[in-house]
C-alpha cells in the first residue's frame, strides 16, 4: 500500500490573525521577557564563566508611540535554534521552562505590530544575525522563508534586540504604568533574587512586598485574646487533584486593599494569574462577597508548578474538579492553626491609637470642623415639626440590600430590618418605619447613593460597618425614646437629614 503525505506546517496566513486575539499588552511583553530569562537560565554557567559570578541578566524595554524595543544581554539565539525560534508552534526541546509552546515571541510580536525585527548575537558564535518580519508581505506573497542578514560581531558579545514597528496597539498613559506594575509583579521572584534587572523606559522595576498585619489574635469581633502581637503571614503547602503540589504563603494586609487583595498564582516562578487591580485570585468559596473583610484583607502567593498554563500564560488549563479540590484544600490550609487567617481577617479591628491612624483622624477633624458653621446655619433656617407621623412601612425601592434581625427589648421581640437604599433619586438620608406597640417591626433605611454616604462611608468593610452601626444606633435610640413617651424623638433624625441634604458634598449622581 502506498502512502501520501500532507504538510501540516502552519500556513503563513496564520500570522495575520494573531493581531486579533484577546491579549493584554503586559502579557504580550511578558513573552519577550520569558525568552530572555529562559536564555539566561539555560546558559547561566557559561555566562558566569565569561563575565564572573556577578553577571546579571539585564532586560530593557522601551515603549513609545511609534515602536517597542526589547533588549537583553542573555545568551542570544543560537544558530541551531533559528528554525524553531521563527517558526510558529515549533516547541523547544526543553518543555520545563518559561518558553514551552513555541508561540510566545511570534504571537506577541504579531499582536503588537505588522513589522518586527529580531537582531541577535549568540554566545560563542562570531556573527550577528538579523531577521525582518513584514506580516503584510509574508501573507500577500505567501513567503515561507525569510532571509537572515549576517554581519560580524564581537567575540564576547551576546544579546537579542527585538523592535516592533508600526504598532497595532499603542501603549500610552495608564497602559505604560500598568505594564510597569504588571511586569514587576510577574517577575517579582527573579527581581527579588537579584538575578534579573528589568527596566521600562529606563525606570528600574523594584518589587515591594505588601506590609503584613502585626496584631494580637482576635477571638471575637474587636476582642483580643491577649496583647501579644504576631505577624499574620504563614507558609502553606498541600497536595490536590491527582497528587499535584501547591506551596506558597498567605497573609493579611496591614491596611485593607480592595483592589489588590487575593492570591497571585505562579508557575515556575512566573506569575500566571492574579496580577493587577481587581485581578487577584479570589474564589467565592474562600473570599465571599466583595464587601467582606476576607475579600479585602487576605493576600498571598501559591506556586502550581504541576499545572499547565494557557499558551498566552494568563491562566491555567486545570479541570473544574482540580480547581475545586485546590480551593477546598487552600481554605483548610488558611484556617489551620496556628494563625487562622480567615477568622482573624473577619474579627480584626484597627486600634485608632496608632500613630498613622491618629494622624489621619486629626486631618479629618481639621476638615470637619470647618463645616460646623454651615450646618448650624441650615438648622437655624429649617423648621422641624414637633410632632410627625412615623410610617408603619417604608416605600419600596428597586435597588437595595436588606438584612433582618430579631432582637429582644423589655421582654418583647423587635423584628429589625436594615435597608441599604441605592436609589439615586433618594433625598432622605436616614428613614425609619415602626409598626406595633410592644412587639415591633422596625425598618431602618440609609441612602447609599447620596453624596454624604459616597464621600464618607469609605470602601472597606470596617468603614462601612462603622457607619451603618452609627446609623442604626441613632435609629434605635429614637425608637426607644418614643417608646418611653418622648413625642419629639424624631427631631434629631430630621435635622440630620436636612443638613446632609443641603450641605455638600454633591457628587453629581
Amino acid at each position: 500500500m502506498s502512502k501520501d503525505t500532507v504538510n501540516i506546517t502552519p500556513s503563513v496566513g496564520y500570522l495575520s490573525i494573531l493581531s486579533s486575539i484577546n491579549y493584554k499588552a503586559w502579557f504580550a511583553i511578558g513573552e519577550f521577557v520569558d525568552n530572555s530569562i529562559q536564555s539566561y537560565i539555560d546558559n547561566k554557567s557559561q555566562l558566569r564563566n565569561l563575565h564572573g559570578k556577578n553577571y546579571k541578566l539585564k532586560i530593557s524595554i522601551y515603549v513609545t508611540k511609534s515602536k517597542i524595543e526589547i533588549r537583553d544581554n542573555a545568551a542570544g539565539i543560537a544558530e541551531k535554534d533559528y528554525y524553531r525560534a521563527f517558526r510558529a508552534a515549533a516547541r523547544p526541546e526543553k518543555k520545563n521552562g518559561l518558553s514551552e509552546y513555541g508561540m510566545g515571541m511570534k504571537t506577541a510580536a504579531c499582536w503588537f505590530a505588522p513589522i518586527w525585527i529580531v537582531k541577535s548575537k549568540a554566545l560563542g558564535e562570531k556573527e550577528v544575525k538579523t531577521v525582518k518580519f513584514n506580516i503584510r508581505d509574508i501573507v500577500k506573497d505567501e513567503i515561507a522563508e525569510l532571509d537572515i542578514i549576517i554581519s560580524p560581531g564581537q567575540t564576547k558579545e551576546h544579546f537579542t534586540e527585538i523592535t516592533l514597528n508600526e504598532l497595532n496597539k499603542i501603549p500610552a498613559g495608564s497602559t505604560i504604568s500598568r505594564i510597569k506594575e504588571h511586569i514587576t509583579s510577574m517577575y517579582r521572584h527573579f527581581i527579588e533574587n537579584n538575578e534579573v534587572e528589568i527596566k521600562v523606559n529606563e525606570e528600574k522595576l523594584i518589587y515591594k512586598m505588601p506590609t503584613v498585619l502585626s496584631a494580637p489574635i482576635f477571638v471575637d469581633v474587636g476582642v483580643v485574646a491577649n496583647s501579644t502581637k504576631i505577624k499574620w503571614i504563614k507558609k502553606i503547602q498541600f497536595k490536590y487533584g491527582k497528587n499535584k503540589n501547591a506551596h506558597g504563603y498567605a497573609a493579611i494586609y496591614e491596611r485593607a486593599d480592595t483592589k489588590k487583595a487575593g492570591f497571585s498564582l505562579f508557575r515556575r516562578n512566573r506569575l500566571i494569574q492574579g496580577v493587577g487591580e481587581n485581578e487577584g485570585y479570589r474564589p467565592l468559596e474562600i473570599f465571599e462577597a466583595p464587601n467582606s473583610f476576607v475579600y479585602q484583607r487576605v493576600f498571598g502567593e501559591m506556586h502550581l508548578n504541576d499545572e499547565e498554563a494557557t499558551h498566552t500564560k494568563d491562566g491555567f488549563q486545570w479541570s473544574r474538579e482540580e480547581e475545586e479540590d485546590f480551593i477546598d484544600k487552600l481554605k483548610i490550609a488558611l484556617e489551620r492553626e496556628p494563625k487562622a487567617i480567615l477568622t482573624q481577617s473577619k474579627k480584626f479591628r484597627k486600634d485608632r491609637r496608632s500613630r498613622d491612624l491618629k494622624k489621619q483622624t486629626e486631618e479629618g477633624l481639621k476638615s470637619s470642623i470647618k463645616l460646623m458653621p454651615t450646618a448650624l446655619a441650615i438648622l437655624e433656617e429649617v423648621k422641624i415639626p414637633k410632632q410627625t407621623n412615623i410610617p408603619t412601612e417604608l416605600p419600596r425601592t428597586k435597588e437595595k440590600e436588606v438584612r433582618k434581625k430579631s432582637i429582644q427589648y423589655s421582654g418583647y421581640t423587635w423584628e429589625l430590618e436594615i435597608i441599604l437604599n441605592y436609589d439615586k433619586a433618594e433625598t432622605q438620608w436616614l428613614q425609619i418605619s415602626e409598626k406595633g406597640k410592644k412587639s415591633k417591626q422596625i425598618q431602618i433605611q440609609v441612602a447609599m447613593s447620596m453624596g454624604f454616604t459616597q464621600q464618607y462611608f469609605g470602601d472597606r468593610p470596617d468603614e462601612i460597618e462603622g457607619m451603618i452601626n452609627l446609623v442604626s444606633y441613632l435609629a434605635l435610640a429614637e425608637v426607644v425614646a418614643r417608646d418611653r413617651g418622648e413625642k419629639s424623638a424624631h427631631t434629631i433624625r430630621l435635622s440630620i437629614n436636612e443638613i446632609i441634604r443641603t450641605l455638600p458634598p454633591e457628587l453629581g449622581y
